[in-house]
């Protein structure tokens, strides 16, 4: 009897083990399965690109379940493989891109995300436009040491335009200001209160500000880059291209959308932005109600007019932002020499928000190398 006792209660901890082996891989499926798919909830966005730049991790956590699956079935055995070569498909991609067209992939960082910096930063927060009671602050980020001229990134925060704190992505900007860049992340005033082209004026009330502290900052005035994340890319790109007056000597546009003819053309009532709502509020109405707010928002009216160098970065699942918007403002842009599109066919929205991480290191490795190509040489 003693024996058939722990005979039974063998069999209860393999049956109890077997069934939390089987939910844990039920659940890593979910994970694999959404990070290929566009998402249409916010918790699915984040679950997506926290699986998609993180599933190095996965892939080591499937790796690791082979040998007790294996003990229950060769079947669960084979599923924790197909995972784990699911989970380390944006890394290969990654590489395999990186090889191609010339960018940094590191296999080791994805693991140990420290980096080797090469000028300390300081990071400073400041106002840089204050009326009435309404006031616009600047994020600083600075190498320490540097004892020439070094060009600025002026870089227009994410948000849906009528949110967002130029206080973001602390990360990636404090890595890329490590490779001798000072970046200078500003706020914008937000919609609905405040409609295009408020945020161009203050764009331009932001340059106004750099320029001014250039001499304190180490900033050579003739190397200012406008660059913007998702809705700032939009208004770093049309202040880029239709304000030459500001001097912007090269624009960085990191999944945005700088058609807003086509983003309202795009928008639907009930997507994971609520896009209808948010492009209405922010120019105003519709192209018909407000035509000039259109035209002067989108920085593909103004391609004849004015040749600019010019980043593009976005990822093919980006369901925030879709990757229409970017490959149409490549196209127009594909008869120049002086631009690159970068398309991560894992990422989505916020893909370089981890500077370690597949997407993370591509686009900062192609910023940098834009940044080299054609700004340093900028007369």
């Amino acid at each position: 009897m003693p024996e058939s006792k722990n005979h039974s209660q063998t069999d209860q901890i393999r049956s109890v083990k077997s069934v939390a082996l089987i939910l844990v891989l039920l659940l890593l499926a979910l994970l694999a399965v959404n990070a290929w798919i566009m998402s249409p909830t916010r918790w699915q966005w984040q679950l997506q690109l926290g699986t998609a730049e993180f599933g190095h991790w996965l892939t080591l956590l499937s790796l690791v379940l082979i040998y007790p699956a294996a003990q229950s079935s060769r079947w669960l055995a084979l599923v924790c493989l197909l995972l784990a070569i699911i989970f380390v498909i944006p890394a290969v991609q990654a590489s395999r891109i990186a090889t191609a067209q010339g960018l940094n992939f590191s296999w080791r960082r994805l693991w140990l995300p420290l980096h080797a910096e090469k000028f300390k930063v300081q990071r400073e927060r400041r106002t840089y436009w204050r009326e009435g009671g309404e006031s616009l602050d600047i994020v600083i980020y600075r190498p320490v040491g540097m004892d020439k001229l070094r060009p600025c990134l002026l870089i227009a925060h994410t948000g849906g335009w009528d949110s967002g704190d130029p206080g973001e992505f602390v990360g990636a900007n404090t890595e890329l200001a490590s490779h001798g860049y000072v970046l200078c992340s500003y706020a914008y005033r937000l919609a609905p209160k405040h409609r295009w082209p408020a945020q161009a004026e203050d764009t331009r009330h932001a340059f106004a500000w750099v320029r001014s502290h250039a001499a304190e900052l180490g900033i050579d005035v003739n190397q200012i880059v406008l660059m913007g994340r998702s809705a700032g890319a939009q208004i770093a790109a049309a202040c880029a291209y239709g304000m030459p007056e500001l001097g912007a000597c090269a624009c960085i546009d990191v999944y945005g959308t700088p058609n807003m003819h086509l983003a309202r053309e795009w928008s639907v009532p009930d997507d994971l932005l609520k896009s209808l709502t948010l492009v209405r509020q922010y120019m105003g109405g519709d192209p018909h109600e407000v035509p000039d707010a259109y035209h002067t928002g989108s920085a593909t009216e103004f391609l004849d007019q004015r040749n600019l160098p010019t980043l593009i970065l976005h990822g093919t699942l980006d369901s925030l932002v879709g990757i229409g918007h970017s490959r149409r403002f490549n196209d127009r842009l594909a008869q120049r020499d002086d631009h690159f599109f970068l398309e991560l066919p894992w990422g989505t929205h916020g893909m370089d928000y981890f500077p370690s991480t597949p997407g993370g290191q591509l686009s900062m490795s192609a910023i940098v190398r834009f940044m080299e190509r054609f700004v340093h040489h900028t007369p």
